[in-house]
């Protein structure tokens, strides 16, 4: 590039800058100021050609100058081809967020067939849905339940497969559509469409939990917590307990009673077990933890689903408190570790493979003086001394997995 080129972008870019300022007093300045600096005539001179016609709509929108702004729009799409798709889904995002608030609807409307044809012919299935979601809101929002129940329909139908069933690949996916239904159903008092959605939102989140996926089955709750919550239905003290047992499992620092949705419930028997449990978790007492999961009055254990991941809870637990007793020592007993846990020498073990497996734990076994190294494993003994161990440890990661998905499923059917 020319000194002179450079010295026009640089002197175009001063005016875009200028022109993008949204807080503007005179939006008709803005505009006048970016279509200087990047028409020659009618063609369009940028690097950038879907930022500067993204601000150019949204000047066009805040001067009600529906017309124009369609048209740049159509013209924005042309490009979206040509970026990334980051860039894409944020111009894209911009435009739809600002004129998601007009209140003509028909421009509205066009905006969001201009974005959605767009999208499909360009095979970015994944911004298609999310804009197909935002327009069943937009019509949720306006109180235009047919129109949201139709949208929502063609949002379903793309998580189905050939036999009309749900997808369960598209477990994302189908979590988004239940939750709009919801809030249809409560925007219009179905209380009977709502009851045959929570089981569905169930099964997608039991897979999740039946293959270890906790963070994914963690978000998934709190994403169907959050629907039934906004709705006022009573299933959302459910999947509050629910977020709260996969939050554990999934090792998670992040609190769920801290959210306010959550301290809604707090007062809640059930949910304030929970939330014993998870203190007891947060703070690695074993003891208090064990006696809040047998308390037969926190009614705990009442509850299948929680009931078919004990096992895999005691575990995480014992994990977290083993991670504390050996964090301040280079070399410790692995008898002092059981009397701690209240466990045979031989489960301890197992444990201390796990989590150096998992490299949560760096450090050795000595098995014939029976400690703990901890710290950089012995490069020349290691791979041999964890052989067998290892072999152990995958049939028992397997054995563990089989018995909780067929304990869940168990579970699952009883209701």
């Amino acid at each position: 590039m020319s000194d002179e080129e450079y010295e026009y972008e640089y002197g175009s870019e001063e005016d875009y800058q200028y022109g993008s300022g949204a807080d503007d007093d005179d939006p008709k300045d803005d505009l006048i100021a970016i279509e200087n600096a990047f028409y020659e005539g009618d063609e369009l001179k940028t690097e950038k050609p879907t930022n500067a016609l993204e601000q150019m709509v949204i000047l066009h929108h805040r001067l009600q100058q529906m017309p124009q702004m369609l048209e740049r729009y159509r013209e924005m799409l042309g490009y979206v081809s040509r970026v990334t798709r980051n860039e894409c889904t944020d111009s894209i995002n911009q435009v739809l967020d600002t004129v998601s608030a007009c209140t003509d609807l028909k421009s509205v409307g066009e905006v969001y067939r201009l974005t959605l044809g767009a999208l499909k012919s360009g095979g970015n299935e994944r911004l298609w849905f999310n804009t197909k979601a935002k327009l069943a809101k937009a019509y949720l929002q306006g109180g235009d339940f047919a129109a949201a129940d139709h949208t929502i329909a063609e949002l379903h139908r793309t998580c189905t497969g050939a036999d009309g069933a749900d997808d369960q690949s598209k477990g994302t996916y189908l979590l988004e559509v239940y939750g709009l239904i919801i809030q249809l159903c409560t925007a219009t008092k179905d209380t009977a469409r709502m009851r045959e959605v929570y089981p569905r939102v169930m099964q997608l989140n039991a897979m999740y939990m039946a293959t270890g996926q906790w963070s994914m089955a963690y978000n998934e709750f709190y994403e169907g917590f959050r629907n039934y919550q906004e709705a006022g239905n009573k299933r959302a003290k459910d999947c509050l307990k629910y977020v709260v047992l996969a939050n554990m499992l999934a090792l998670s620092d992040i609190n769920p009673f801290a959210a306010r949705e959550a301290k809604v419930y707090q007062e809640e028997k059930e949910v304030a077990a929970m939330m014993e449990l998870r203190m007891a978790y947060e703070t690695n007492d074993l003891a208090r933890f064990e006696k809040t999961l047998q308390n037969k009055a926190n009614r705990i254990l009442d509850d299948n689903f929680i009931m078919a991941y004990v096992e895999p809870l005691k575990r995480r637990m014992r994990e977290q408190v083993l991670l504390a007793i050996v964090r301040p020592y280079r070399r410790i007993n692995l008898a002092f570790m059981a009397r701690e846990l209240n466990l045979p020498e031989p489960a301890v073990e197992g444990l201390l493979v796990e989590l150096i497996l998992d490299e949560r734990l760096s450090g050795s076994i000595d098995q014939l003086q029976g400690f703990l190294q901890v710290g950089e494993d012995d490069a020349d003994n290691s791979p041999k001394k964890y052989e067998a161990l290892m072999g152990w440890s995958d049939e028992l990661r397997k054995a563990t997995t089989a018995l909780t998905s067929r304990i869940a499923l168990t579970a699952d059917a009883r209701g």
